[in-house]
Formats: structure tokens, sequence, C-alpha cells
């Protein structure tokens, strides 16, 4: 029967290596996992004990009373806290010099109307007059994101061999440096932020549907999808918040079983993504997950980019004390060249 037990850090340590160490089983291995094939519980059998070792409760000390065993803790650490950043690694990055990204972009276009601006279908000998088109210069100042770590002396000295903070700091700096640009990327907006950039829901103004509260269908998404066709777009990724993106699964599931899987390039491994009308559906941790504030962005990746002035840098900083500082830092803006060709659906129930 499961009872109450008051084994010390000695006798369990004395039980471990009775039972696994004997099977040359090692300290934190996996030895059953049939999933991935790994299965030694046969070569166990074989040399199991049949008799525990015979410990008293006061053979062995524990580190609160005698301090003789210490604790043995896992060297590897669990990240409780990391939250994936599909948009960070999908986003094309352009290398830019300047504190600025300008670009000439034409927004108007001298159509012909029954062919009174020069050209189209004209009369015999007829006046030809320069069609005009109209160009703008849009300029987007680059912005600057960092995160800052620091590990001390003696912590790295009494660590030296069981874990290296130095680079486990800089792996959840750098971690924290990709969410810091994922939540820009969706979530940025001068109006609240100037130091940061807008990001996907405040750069997209032109096609945005707001849903009054009320459920997502399929219609609306094709209606949507729809609207960025007829303004020149076209649709390849759509990004959603979890709930909606589930409550979108189920709509489908409603008259179809198999929905498409995501091929080529596109099907980078995020959990559920699947295509819709030929657009690759994601969800996003970071998208807005209250009721009447959830939100669909319909995506066109010929017009969107992150200009990148530096990517992401390791750099160390001043020692004034007995530590290691260093900084990471990044360089950049989030670019839509043309927003109108994109869209958003906001305030879903």
């Amino acid at each position: 029967m499961f009872k109450a037990n008051s084994m010390s850090n000695a006798e369990a340590s004395g039980v471990f290596d009775a039972v696994f160490g004997k099977c040359g089983i090692s300290e934190d291995e996996t030895y059953y996992d049939p999933m991935h094939g790994v299965n030694k519980l046969n070569e166990m059998h074989k040399k199991w004990i049949t008799k525990g070792p015979s410990f008293g409760t006061t053979s062995g000390g524990t580190a609160t009373v005698y301090g003789l065993m210490p604790s043995f803790f896992d060297p590897s650490l669990v990240d409780r806290t990391v939250r994936q950043t599909p948009l960070v690694k999908l986003l094309p990055r352009k290398a830019v010099r300047g504190r600025s990204y300008v670009y000439n972009a034409m927004t108007a276009k001298a159509v012909p109307v029954n062919g009174t601006a020069g050209s189209g279908f004209l009369g015999d000998d007829a006046a030809l007059a320069e069609n005009v088109d109209t160009w703008t210069a849009v300029s987007t100042t680059m912005k600057y994101a960092y995160t800052v770590g620091r590990v001390t002396g003696p912590s790295q000295v009494s660590s030296e061999g069981y874990i290296n903070l130095l680079a486990e700091d800089i792996r959840v700096k750098s971690q924290e440096m990709n969410e810091i640009l994922e939540n820009e990327i969706v979530n940025g907006a001068t109006a609240t932020n100037a130091l940061g950039f807008n990001g996907l829901i405040a750069a997209l103004s032109t096609n945005a549907a707001n849903n009054a509260g009320a459920a997502i269908t399929l219609d609306l998404i094709r209606t949507d999808m729809n609207t960025v066709f007829q303004a020149n777009g076209m649709v390849d990724l759509i990004v959603t918040d979890g709930s909606t993106f589930n409550t979108i699964k189920g709509l489908l599931m409603d008259y179809q079983r198999n929905v498409d899987k995501p091929t080529g390039q596109m099907d980078f491994g995020i959990p559920d993504a699947f295509t819709f009308d030929g657009a690759l559906f994601i969800k996003d941790r970071f998208m807005p997950t209250t009721a009447a504030s959830r939100r669909i962005l319909y995506l066109d990746f010929r017009y969107l980019f992150l200009a990148t002035l530096l990517d992401v840098t390791y750099q160390e900083l001043a020692m004034t004390n007995d530590s290691q500082k260093y900084m990471l830092k990044w360089y950049g803006a989030l670019i839509l060249t043309a927003e109108g060709l994109m869209a958003q659906r906001y305030g879903l129930a």
C-alpha cells in the first residue's frame, strides 16, 4: 500500500543506485517511452533486484538535519513562461541603411476614361496628353529594442560544472527579445508608446470591419478575403487568437472532415495550422483574447516585412562591480508598404 514515508536523501540515493544504477540507467534518463521507441524494461527485469537494501530511517542524514548529503537538482531548467513567436520567425527581414526606412509608393494611376487622358482608345489624329501618375515618399523611423542581463561572479563560480548561468541567462533574454518583438508586431501602437512602432492591429485601418461583438462565420471570412482581392491584395497568411481559431476549425468541421495540411515552406510546425481558401491560418498568443476585442488579420506578405537596421546583437556592458552585465539589442520597424491591400475584422465575440 502507499503510505507516508520519511526516506532521507541518502536512502533515496542508495535505492536509485541499487535499482537503476545496477541496470545501467543514469539519472534523468528516459528508460520507457513507447511513443519514441524507447523500452529498456526487458533489460532491467533481467537485473532487477528481488530485495531492497535495508535502510533504517536513522541511517542517513538529510540536508536540513545533518547536511551530509546534498539535494540533487536536475541541471535542466524548465521555462514555464516561454511563448511561441510565429510572426518573428515568419516575417521577412530586409536590411536597411540609416535611421529611417524611406520608399516611393504610387498612390494613384492616371487611368484614362473614354480616351480623354491621352492614352487608351482614341480617335484619328487625336491630341496626345501625358498621363500623370501620383507618387509619394514614405518614411518610417527605426525603433530600438533592448533587454539587459547580469550574472554575478560568485554565482558563475559556484555553479561551474552544474549550470552555465551566463549561457542560460542569455538564452532567456533571447527568448524575451523575441516576445518583445512579437508583441510589438501584433499590438504596437505609437499613439500609446512613441518609442515603439505601429503593429499590425494599429496599421491595418483601410479595410477594418467591426463585427460589433457578433460571432465569426465562414461567410464573413470569405467576405474579408474578397475585400482584399478587390483591393488588389492576395491573402496568404491569416492570424487570430486561439479561441477564434478553434471556432473557425469547428465551423469547418460542420461540413468537412479533412482540412488541407500546409505544404512546402509554409509547413513550419505551428500546432494545428491549416489552410482555408488558399490562405494559411495560424493562432498567435499575443493576439487580443477578451470578448468583443478578438480579431482576425488578413496579411499579404508581398507588402509586409521587418526593416532591420541591426538584428538581435549581443554586447557586453561596462563592468563596474563583480558581475558580467550585457545587453541584447535590435534596431528596426515593421513595414507595411501597402496596408490597403490587407484587412482585419475586429470586435469578435
